[in-house]
């Protein structure tokens, strides 16, 4: 993604203007004549009557430039009335362009700083989109390993935590519901007692005649 193009604000460009002013201070204070502007610069209300009293109660002409400059710095409109002001008077132009190379110059310083900044800012995040689609896929390496399922292998989607507990039941139960004990007679059966012994070799013919002693005793007590 690449970075947009930075714009001045309003208030850059009263910073801009302001830091021209200071930069210039000592050029200005020897060329301006400060009673020249006053005229133009109270009709567009950068100035009041006051500070124009104010002004021309300094002992010098360079001590009333530099109050003049006070003022004008304190306005955010006043570099571009001192300009209006001198290209009227035409008699110090070169004041004009004096002025205008300082402010281009503090503009393109000041587009600069914020291109950085935004450069800046735009590799950081960058930087950080990548260090968290890092950690992201580390992580994910992680708990899931290649070639393994991403839930917990004793549980399914749709059982509950008790879920593993039951089904362990089931299969115990399954175990031993299926494990059948040996039969009388079978291989590794215990030997039954005496009396079941001849009980069952008296029995041991016909199925069909295993009940016919107990039908006759029956009989024999009506």
């Amino acid at each position: 993604m690449e970075p947009t193009a930075p714009s001045l604000t309003e208030e850059d460009l009263t910073e801009v203007k302001k830091d021209a002013l200071e930069n210039l201070r000592v050029y200005l204070c020897e060329k301006i004549i400060a009673e020249r502007h006053f005229d133009h610069l109270r009709a567009k209300k950068i100035l009041s009557r006051e500070d124009t009293e104010e002004i021309s109660c300094r002992t010098s002409s360079r001590k009333r430039a530099g109050k003049l400059l006070d003022y004008l710095q304190e306005n955010p409109k006043g570099l571009d009335t001192l300009v209006e002001s001198i290209r009227r008077e035409k008699t110090q132009n070169f004041l004009i362009q004096k002025i205008t190379d300082e402010v281009l110059k503090l503009r393109n310083i000041k587009l600069e700083h914020l291109k950085d900044g935004a450069t800046n800012n735009l590799s950081r995040s960058n930087s950080d989109e990548s260090n968290f689609s890092e950690k992201l896929r580390a992580s994910t390496v992680m708990y899931h390993p290649e070639g393994e399922s991403s839930t917990t292998p004793f549980f399914s989607t749709n059982s509950s935590l008790n879920l593993p507990v039951l089904e362990v039941g089931r299969t115990e139960n399954t175990i031993f519901s299926s494990t059948t004990l040996p039969r009388p007679g079978d291989p590794g059966a215990p030997p039954l007692p005496p009396d079941l012994q001849l009980e069952e070799e008296g029995t041991c013919g016909n199925s069909s005649e295993m009940f016919l002693p107990l039908r006759s005793r029956t009989v024999s007590r009506q």
